[in-house]
């Protein structure tokens, strides 16, 4: 250790990787990332792929081996695959010219995040640990994996994981003498800020502040549907039932209108489309507890997506809480004047590992103001991690504030913070409403609040259905807007939901098409293969979108298997979505569906249930060689269905023995005859 600058010794370098589709792995590394700062190592934490050549995916050994300590964070994905944004590290790691010693003297761990419910569970994180060993790196401590069915979702592996963790790289590399970790109770310095820009000289020739750089296409004019592709919404004969997430019904007169959204931003974000809102409609009975929407979109040129591609929307704050958040903190006097990024002193490193100092995935208004940040950029309504009531406790002068949140950001009392932010999904701004004497500096927001991601949906039309007018292409979301009540009994609503819902036709908004290769593939090989689709709720989006697609074969004259849909809702009445397609017989579409709620006994019927009771059916199929496709929820719903497939099997095969019916399910996950998209 041959010297420190400001106390941190300088050659200690610690790189903290992450792989992640919805932001839980980065939220893990970002928690890793303080711990290993607190030891004084200089800390980056940066997606896997920065550390691999784009054009060519090649590893950037040279660079990866300057690092002190790397630890890799990743969940697993679809059907076991790697988060897209490592995917380019994992190919180059595969190069068959890497000398099994080309890491040789780097020290490494991982820490995985999975779902039990998937057969892969945690593969990525496990191949990347193996690998890395391959090549000569040496693992410093034991890998970790959590699992999202845990009762306390991924903290209950990682807290104990990550306590682990620091004592053992404590002990492995101790500091000099008379240099002590950084405590909990020190604010670490901020890699990078936002300053007040230069002003400028206006320019009367220049576009208005904070447009794009041009204007957006025109939008096509709405094309006449054919009869067979219209949906209706079923006539309201469903009394009031309550949410399954509630403790109590749900009166309407809880849920405020939001505003419609119009003239939204349309951040500089790379490789997306602006995309118009065709139409925007309800599809359950207004008085049905979920509101349940179809939203079609018209995008600019010919996008020729699969079953199983997702379309990303990318939401916004509503005005009037960005408002609300200015004015509690006192910035409405730097709210509407443009600002400027800056990289702090402390980020000047990041140069030795050719990382850009910059918040990920932040693409700011040109000219941005603090508003078009807290608009556009930052999520205001998540819920914070322990960091951030963390950073907050910094900024009150009120004594009983700064104790209450030091004990919620304190690990050892997960119990109170699972109370006061996680079971009621209280978010950063309720937060700050609680705490009124926070007065939070204006410049921080970026290293504060966590940045809006993009929201991921299964696109629910295929086929002939993507036709639009000429130059564009039509996609379908079926989108359940999010709102529930909490043990409080506060209304929580989901921040892209809300946003969707609140779009008017003829809105536009920036969204990315994301390929899912696995989900169809060999199915065009095969067209004639019957195929199972187990679809509760909007789950049903990615297997419209499936049977649609197999449609089209029939205008090539090719002919193709049927269809055999178990579909499950909560009323016959209310939530049988699309059961109007399903009467095309051109679709060769057998619908079984289960409505849990409908049964005059009381007796809840879910598709597993229907799969039992089709059993004959299903094993015809299965010899048949059909393919299943689970797809909905990833709670304890895929669990269920295979084991109700298992159970089909047992009782018909000639052993009858559990474990054989287990290996042939296991086998089809292998080859890709079971696939599972759940969310």
């Amino acid at each position: 250790m041959s010297q420190t600058i400001n106390g941190q010794p300088h050659d200690r370098y610690a790189l903290i990787l992450y792989g992640s589709e919805t932001g839980n792995s980065h939220d893990v590394a970002e928690r890793l990332g303080q711990i290993t700062e607190r030891l004084h190592f200089k800390t980056i934490v940066t997606e896997m792929d920065d550390f691999a050549e784009k054009k060519i995916p090649a590893l950037k050994v040279d660079v990866l081996r300057k690092a002190s300590l790397l630890v890799l964070v990743t969940s697993t994905t679809g059907q076991g695959e790697f988060p897209k944004n490592s995917r380019r590290l994992w190919t180059s790691l595969l190069k068959k010219n890497l000398s099994p010693t080309c890491l040789e003297g780097l020290h490494f761990t991982t820490f995985g995040l999975g779902d039990s419910s998937y057969a892969k569970f945690n593969r990525a994180a496990r191949l990347l640990h193996v690998r890395l060993q391959g090549l000569g790196a040496k693992e410093v401590f034991p890998r970790g994996e959590a699992d999202d069915q845990h009762q306390d979702g991924y903290d209950g592996a990682y807290l104990s994981w990550a306590a682990e963790f620091q004592s053992h790289i404590q002990s492995t590399y101790p500091l000099p003498e008379g240099v002590d970790p950084i405590p909990p109770d020190v604010l670490l310095p901020f890699k990078w800020t936002h300053q007040i820009a230069d002003a400028e000289i206006p320019n009367p020739q220049s576009s208005k502040p904070n447009s794009i750089a041009q204007d957006p296409p025109q939008r096509p004019p709405v094309p006449e549907l054919d009869d067979d592709m219209k949906h209706y919404p079923p006539e309201d004969r469903t009394p009031d039932v309550p949410c399954a997430q509630l403790k109590e019904p749900f009166p309407a007169k809880d849920l405020s209108t939001d505003p419609i959204l119009e003239d939204l931003l349309l951040p500089p974000i790379p490789n997306t489309y602006i995309a118009f809102v065709q139409s925007n409609k309800r599809l359950t009975p207004e008085s049905h507890w979920q509101d349940v929407r179809e939203i079609t979109f018209s995008v600019p040129g010919t996008i020729n997506y699969k079953p199983g591609d997702t379309l990303t929307i990318f939401p916004q704050n509503f005005p009037g809480d960005v408002q609300t958040l200015i004015d509690l903190m006192d910035w409405n006097n730097v709210a509407d004047v443009p600002l400027k990024f800056q990289v702090e002193g402390c980020a000047a490193f990041f140069d030795k590992f050719l990382v850009p100092p910059v918040p990920k995935d932040c693409w700011m208004m040109p000219k941005s103001t603090l508003r078009d940040l807290l608009t556009v950029n930052l999520d205001i309504t998540a819920i914070p991690q322990r960091n951030v009531l963390e950073i907050l406790a910094h900024f009150t002068d009120d004594p009983t504030h700064k104790e209450r949140l030091l004990e919620f950001s304190n690990p050892a009392y997960t119990d109170e913070f699972f109370d006061y932010a996680t079971r009621p999904r209280r978010g950063i701004l309720e937060v700050l409403q609680d705490f009124r004497s926070v007065k939070l500096p204006f410049n921080i927001v970026t290293t504060l609040f966590p940045v809006i991601r993009g929201r991921q949906y299964s696109i629910a039309s295929g086929g002939i259905q993507k036709v639009c007018q000429k130059d564009y292409t039509k996609v379908q979301l079926l989108v359940a807007v999010v709102n529930y009540k909490t043990v409080l009994s506060k209304v929580r609503r989901g921040l892209c939901t809300r946003f969707l819902a609140a779009l008017p036709p003829d809105a536009n908004l920036v969204v990315h098409f994301d390929g899912e290769c696995k989900f169809y593939e060999n199915l065009d090989v095969k067209p004639k293969l019957p195929l199972i689709l187990v679809a509760p709720g909007t789950g049903l989006a990615p297997c419209r979108s499936l049977i649609w697609e197999r449609r089209e074969l029939a205008f090539k004259n090719i002919d193709f298997g049927r269809h055999y849909l178990f579909f499950g809702g909560r009323n016959k009445d209310a939530d049988y979505f699309y059961k109007d397609d399903w009467k095309n017989e051109h679709l060769k579409v057998d619908v079984f569906p289960a409505f849990s709620r409908d049964d005059p006994t009381g007796k809840k019927v879910y598709v597993q249930d229907k799969i039992r009771e089709q059993g004959d059916l299903i094993f015809r199929l299965l010899k048949a060689s059909a393919f299943i496709f689970v797809c909905g929820s990833s709670g304890s719903m895929p669990k269920a269905v295979r084991e109700a497939f298992i159970d089909v099997i047992e009782e018909r095969q000639g052993t009858g023995r559990r474990e054989d019916a287990e290996h042939i399910i296991g086998l089809m996950e292998k080859i890709g005859k079971y696939r599972q998209e759940t969310w």
